[in-house]
């Protein structure tokens, strides 16, 4: 009963935004072309240009994604030599054998994702400034949304993607071919609108996501409901006591926190840049607030790779239980929240 009335007020909720854009009209500036490619861009004559200020105003912050991806990958890729610093996901709300069971599914394959992700970023924020946000750049923008995407299935599927490699590989396949025709194919500005929604969907789902994985580990934390991984538990009490003289210990999981705040703060930026289209701040903005979201993921990996939990030998981040409607339904509350956003800039903007 009340998964009906959630995904009844879900189906409400949907149907009466998507009816509300057929109110809209749209008046798009004239389209500028790019001074590299001479294609259009999506965006018109840009307020106050100054190319100083556009110049020091982007390469800084992707001058410092490219860190934070350097300082990602570097990070991700090295082995812990301390057991007390590896992080595990447990799952102990999975109607499943996990449920009781010690994990062995560490972090380190998601702090690769993120890594990975950051990289994509750069290559994209790098882009962004080159090319200009237009059909062309949504190519390599759409790989770091795929990056999004595999980043969700990992999360859902207790962080086994490689029992379900098909299946995500078919989804992922469908995806870039799709949002790619379908920019290609629409007119502006539908194609610039339709690009930045199915963008903001991800985005929204990962901050719901990264919201729910902190929450569940803050509370499962507090309750002191301890399953520690059988292989971390230290056997040699002398070698404990050596070994936790040279630790760095950390608060947790307030270094988990940092995930939903990093994607809150990309969100935002994205918005921004819609809703300053044609105005040099909204390109600064955007990537201001996307150097600072990366350099939180870097930090996050640095964290969890160079610190250990106080109360334990072990980091444990709870991974909820995502069935497949409980997916569906954060998808759909996803996709309200990327058209609202979409449907109140086009309102005052009337893009």
């Amino acid at each position: 009963m009340r998964r009906f009335i959630l995904f009844s007020f879900t189906a409400f909720c949907l149907v009466g935004l998507f009816n509300s854009f057929k109110l809209v009209n749209l008046l798009p500036p004239q389209q500028v072309r790019s001074k590299l490619t001479g294609s259009p861009v999506w965006h018109g004559e840009i307020e106050n240009f100054d190319q100083q200020v556009l110049n020091s105003g982007t390469l800084v912050p992707i001058l410092l994604i490219f860190c934070s991806t350097i300082i990602s990958m570097i990070f991700s890729y090295k082995k812990s030599k301390t057991k007390a610093y590896i992080s595990y996901f447990i799952f102990p709300d999975y109607p499943s054998t996990l449920k009781n069971n010690p994990s062995n599914i560490t972090t380190r394959s998601f702090n690769k994702m993120l890594a990975y992700y950051t990289l994509f970023v750069f290559i994209t924020s790098l882009n962004y400034y080159i090319l200009e946000p237009g059909k062309l750049w949504s190519t390599l923008s759409s790989l770091h949304n795929l990056i999004e995407l595999i980043i969700i299935f990992f999360l859902t599927l207790e962080g086994q993607i490689h029992n379900n490699t098909f299946l995500i590989f078919f989804i992922c396949s469908s995806y870039i071919v799709l949002i790619n025709l379908l920019t290609i194919m629409l007119k502006w500005p539908l194609d610039y609108i339709v690009f930045k929604m199915q963008n903001l969907i991800l985005d929204f789902t990962l901050v719901i996501l990264f919201s729910r994985i902190y929450l569940h580990t803050y509370y499962y934390t507090k309750e002191q409901k301890r399953v520690l991984p059988s292989h971390s538990a230290v056997s040699d009490d002398q070698e404990d006591k050596t070994t936790n003289k040279k630790l760095k210990f950390i608060t947790h999981p307030n270094q988990v926190l940092l995930l939903p705040f990093a994607a809150l703060v990309h969100v935002f930026g994205i918005i921004a840049s819609y809703v300053l289209i044609n105005n040099i701040i909204g390109n600064i903005v955007f990537l201001v607030s996307t150097a600072i979201a990366f350099s939180m993921y870097s930090f996050y990996i640095y964290l969890d790779t160079h610190y250990a939990k106080i109360t334990s030998n072990s980091k444990n981040i709870v991974l909820p239980y995502t069935p497949v409607w409980n997916l569906i339904l954060i998808i759909l509350w996803s996709i309200i929240l990327s058209s609202t956003t979409i449907r109140v800039i086009m309102y005052k903007k009337r893009i």
